[in-house]
């Protein structure tokens, strides 16, 4: 009789677990509990939206959980415009800064999220904002966004934060590294409030990698960056993007313009970017803008690309340091960029070499597309191989420095 009763009381336990787990969320009371709930069960794994709910806001939902956690949004929009500050703190450089541990909804964990048909908008400060304990060890963390719209965030749209200084400086992080996937989503008109503040921003420190893959997607119309991916530390940056916007970037801060897209990858590892049917067009810096420094080398697999109007380089790839700039682009069309159109440069131990095929810059500042690699810059005399670009269907017309690809110790074949 005992083992009857104690079955069924486990029984009745299961199901209000379940029960609860599976009640829809359609206001601020009833999202808070959902996700304090989850916090302290980690049976809990999904919380699920009423259809269409839209729910304002009065503080961030702050989920700490240690599990593994699915929002379904069912088309619900949740307004952040009175949840959550930040202060404005110039730093030892100088530099005004703005720092605070809020936003819309904010995750402090190391497993797996996925979010599915949610928008966030009108947040005070950050949007959706996830935090990589300092102490997360083994496998990578994987968010993943699918039919998510993140709209005029004052600060970061998207923040994966692995890194522990207040002012976003060195390279102190989790030996875990940022696994993110995004599907139809819209990040446009965020990073209004402050300086330096992007539509997408992935900070990764210490051990581990960046790994991004991003499909159908609309990163537009933000103040800072339309996308940063920021690694210093051990580990590399994997990028890629199919059907993808990145226009109209970078307006905020008129001393220091920002990119369309823009990687940092600093100390030892690569950047390796493939990039298809994407337009970076009208950005107030760089279209794109990869930079790598310390022993590694950048990878720019590119192919139906549009870059028109951006106010410094369409495409930029700097290498420092010991490694390689290999390129494969195939029908580009650059027009009317506010520097080079197309640049690469590789400076220290390394070579430059790609292909370029079926080609197009059109209007540039200066040179329509310019590659150089040096040991030292300015290097009275070269003391390496020269890099290489073969050129197939190439067109250069009415870029103000001369329709010649200008070139220092790299060969056009």
């Amino acid at each position: 009789m005992n083992k009857t009763i104690l079955a069924l009381t486990i029984g009745a336990l299961s199901i209000s677990a379940h029960a609860k787990n599976n009640h829809a969320v359609f206001d601020e009371v009833s999202l808070q509990e959902a996700i304090s709930a989850a916090n302290q069960d980690a049976t809990i794994s999904k919380i699920v939206f009423k259809k269409n709910a839209y729910i304002s806001l009065t503080t961030p939902v702050v989920y700490n959980g240690s599990q593994a956690l699915t929002i379904i949004g069912n088309g619900a929009t949740i307004n952040g415009e009175n949840a959550g500050t930040f202060e404005l703190i110039v730093d030892s450089s100088g530099f005004e800064a703005a720092i605070t541990e809020d936003g819309t909804l904010v995750f402090n964990t190391q497993s797996d999220l996925t979010i599915k048909n949610l928008t966030v908008e009108n947040s005070a400060t950050r949007g959706i904002v996830v935090n990589v304990p300092e102490d997360a060890e083994g496998d990578d963390i994987s968010v993943t966004l699918k039919n998510v719209n993140v709209l005029s965030s004052a600060l970061f749209g998207l923040h994966i934060d692995d890194n522990i200084d207040a002012f976003d400086n060195g390279n102190t992080g989790s030996s875990i590294g940022v696994d993110l996937e995004i599907y139809n989503s819209n990040f446009i008109g965020n990073g209004t409030g402050a300086l330096d503040f992007d539509g997408i921003r992935v900070d990764e420190r210490s051990d581990g990698d960046i790994s991004s893959w991003i499909v159908r997607s609309h990163i537009d119309g933000n103040g800072g960056d339309g996308i940063e991916l920021d690694e210093a530390g051990n580990g590399s940056i994997f990028s890629t993007m199919t059907n993808v916007t990145l226009n109209d970037n970078g307006f905020y801060n008129e001393d220091d313009l920002d990119d369309g897209f823009d990687i940092d990858e600093a100390d030892d590892g690569n950047i390796q970017v493939n990039l298809y049917r994407v337009e970076v067009s009208n950005n107030r810096d760089e279209g794109l803008d990869f930079d790598e420094a310390g022993t590694g080398s950048i990878s720019v697999t590119a192919r139906n690309i549009i870059a028109e109007g951006n106010s410094d380089e369409a495409i930029k790839a700097d290498e420092e340091d010991a490694g390689d700039i290999t390129l494969n682009l195939t029908k580009i069309t650059v027009l009317k960029s506010g520097d080079d159109g197309i640049q690469f440069t590789e400076l220290g131990e390394g070579g430059i070499g790609g292909v370029l095929n079926k080609v197009s810059v059109s209007e540039s500042k200066k040179y329509g597309i310019k590659a150089g690699q040096w040991i030292i810059e300015d290097e009275a005399e070269i003391s390496e191989p020269s890099g290489y670009l073969k050129i197939k269907n190439v067109i250069l017309e009415g870029n103000s420095k001369g329709d010649n690809i200008e070139t220092h110790n790299v060969s056009v074949k």
